[in-house]
């Protein structure tokens, strides 16, 4: 007995149909009609008639592949928006919170009221700068004063400190502060420069602010190299690298950020005789 051809058309079941490959025909695609195709052994044989049309074929190809791009998208992790710095000061308080409660799980509502920023923390000038590419170095000239005054000893007292995320950060916001102060801005960062070094240069010279990353800036605060006596602003810089990190949330820096306030200004901020202030930019 002869066996059945079988035709090449006659597809599994878990087969993934392509429209590519999905033949319209050349006979007008009368959804009825036969085709002749080649049989397995050579010879002619008659495929069997279509159950469904090609158009409902080529409907359901594009499902299954609707459905696999929406697995896709399920699985692949959604595009970090712009990081954005609210406006008000309250609001740069809590957002200073959120991210500090992230990098410490384990700290309670009520440990956050005693460590956290408040609105007493917050910078305010008295006439605030307009928003704009400019923004740092106008807010920073309105705390950097040119007169007199008991804390005038200005070696390694800076009146404004900024904290940034990287080294190659830093030299950017070095060059744009130095307007700012007649004074050399001080760099305080660990790339090409040692810290004993640094420790050297902050002993003997006068400035007005000062940039660098938090780890430089915890151990040069906790060593007493770098004064608070004269500051006015501590500036945490909210810049995104190419990686859409900020400072509050990168690995390497955001412990050392958070001890920074917690273990040397917020101690410090408790005294009567130093007056600085936060802010996000």
């Amino acid at each position: 007995m002869r066996r059945p051809t079988e035709a090449a058309d006659d597809l599994q079941d878990d087969f993934d149909l392509d429209d590519d490959f999905v033949s319209h025909g050349d006979s007008g695609g009368d959804s009825g009609g036969e085709e002749e195709v080649l049989g397995v052994e050579g010879g002619p044989a008659k495929k069997r008639a279509r159950n469904e049309p090609a158009s409902a074929a080529i409907t359901a190809g594009e499902k299954r592949r609707e459905k696999r791009r929406k697995k896709s998208a399920q699985r692949a992790p959604a595009a970090p928006g712009k990081f954005v710095v609210p406006q008000d000061t309250s609001d740069q308080a809590a957002l200073w919170n959120k991210y500090m409660l992230k990098a410490h799980p384990g700290m309670t509502q009520l440990e956050l009221g005693d460590v956290g920023l408040q609105a007493q923390h917050m910078y305010t000038a008295e006439k605030e700068p307009e928003a704009g590419p400019t923004f740092l170095e106008d807010l920073a000239r309105t705390a950097v004063s040119t007169g007199r005054g008991k804390n005038k000893v200005a070696f390694g007292a800076p009146q404004v400190l900024v904290i940034c995320s990287s080294a190659l950060r830093a030299v950017e916001l070095v060059r744009r502060l130095r307007p700012v102060s007649r004074r050399p801005v001080a760099k305080l960062f660990s790339r090409h420069i040692k810290v004993d070094e640094q420790k050297q240069l902050l002993r003997g010279t006068a400035m007005d602010v000062a940039v660098g990353t938090p780890n430089r800036i915890r151990r040069l605060l906790g060593d007493g190299d770098l004064k608070v006596n004269r500051l006015r602003l501590v500036v945490v810089d909210c810049w995104q690298d190419s990686k859409m990190r900020v400072v509050l949330d990168m690995d390497d820096t955001r412990d050392d950020l958070f001890t920074i306030w917690r273990e040397l200004l917020l101690p410090a901020s408790k005294n009567p005789d130093h007056a600085f202030k936060m802010r996000l930019v």
